[in-house]
């Protein structure tokens, strides 16, 4: 999910912790677990910080070893114990270093539901591993717990005992989440259905709730499209055979920003252009973030007539609000 979604999600964990009467009769400790919830809920993206160290490094590292298992302890043992500390709240050491586990776990977990994935069982497996079944930024529960978090704060409703409200809240986001899952199945269920040749499915989330994006990969072809209700729409196709009969393709693929797209990508694919003043762009991207206009996710590598390197970069190139969703 997002960094707002986030730390939303870690102030609504810190309502629901009001249910054990020492946090909802301590104003300190009450402070200490608003603390230590948010900040979990944010600690796996400090990855982010791989960013000083250029994007090539940011998509490589990011969501890896910092949500993976040995994560899942580390972050709540550095964010509890430190919080237990600064607050000096000693004696709830281990109420805060739960709150801080759960908080990661959920983190780890919501981001398990994107589309872009996340390696969260390093160190056994190193694959990614995505649900797809979310949008990064889900309107229902920024929704829910928005309002959740801004009847607490204003003390409109079950002020003096905000633990109740952040059952409903949670419980009505753990239904949504399990259909969201299901429907999910279902779409793809679907997809396949109307292709029976399918090599490959992914079925990815939109903004509204019945319209989904897909893209499959056939004997022939990459077909991409949308899934509106039970509507199949299609889009377009493309050849499935990445095309490196020239130079410059095969030139690309051993640059490290290409090597990191390569690693991460299900759906790699690439085409070239020569340009008008010399030389070459050739660009790699993961076509299960298709779009019609271009691809939103991708590498681009310039390239002189002797195939020597000028530029390369790697990045999204798409506002908040377009999809792809991820």
């Amino acid at each position: 999910m997002d960094t707002g979604s986030h730390l939303l999600f870690g102030l609504s964990l810190a309502g629901l912790a009001h249910l054990n009467p020492a946090v909802q009769g301590d104003a300190m400790l009450s402070g200490a677990i608003v603390c230590a919830t948010m900040i979990g809920s944010h600690a796996p993206d400090f990855d982010a910080a791989y960013r000083l160290r250029g994007m090539d490094k940011y998509v490589k590292h990011h969501r890896g070893w910092s949500h993976s298992i040995p994560a899942l302890f580390l972050w709540p043992a550095a964010v509890g114990a430190l919080t237990a500390w600064g607050w000096g709240q000693g004696d709830h050491l281990v109420l805060l270093l739960l709150w801080s586990l759960i908080s990661v776990v959920l983190h780890v977990a919501l981001d398990l539901t994107n589309a872009y994935g996340v390696r969260c069982l390093l160190p056994f497996r190193r694959e990614w591993l995505h649900l797809d079944s979310l949008c990064l930024t889900d309107p229902f529960l920024l929704l829910v717990h928005l309002i959740a978090s801004a009847l607490w704060l204003t003390g409109l409703l079950w002020a003096s005992e905000p633990g109740f409200l952040f059952v409903a809240a949670w419980s009505l986001s753990a239904l949504y989440i399990v259909w969201r899952i299901v429907h999910h199945s279902l779409a793809v269920r679907l997809v396949k259905n109307s292709f029976p040749d399918w090599r490959a499915v992914h079925v990815l989330p939109d903004l509204r709730w019945f319209r989904w994006h897909y893209i499959v990969q056939t004997d022939t072809d990459f077909c991409m499209g949308r899934l509106q209700g039970s509507r199949i729409e299609r889009s377009g196709a493309l050849p499935n055979e990445i095309d490196q009969s020239h130079d410059c393709v095969r030139a690309s693929m051993s640059l490290s920003y290409v090597q990191v797209l390569l690693n991460f990508a299900k759906r790699a694919y690439v085409k070239w252009q020569r340009q008008p003043e010399g030389g070459y762009l050739v660009t790699w991207t993961d076509l299960r973030f298709w779009r019609e206009k271009d691809w939103p996710f991708r590498v681009e590598v310039r390239m002189d007539e002797q195939l020597n390197l000028i530029e390369q970069k790697v990045g999204w190139h798409k506002k908040a609000w377009e999809p792809p969703y991820v």
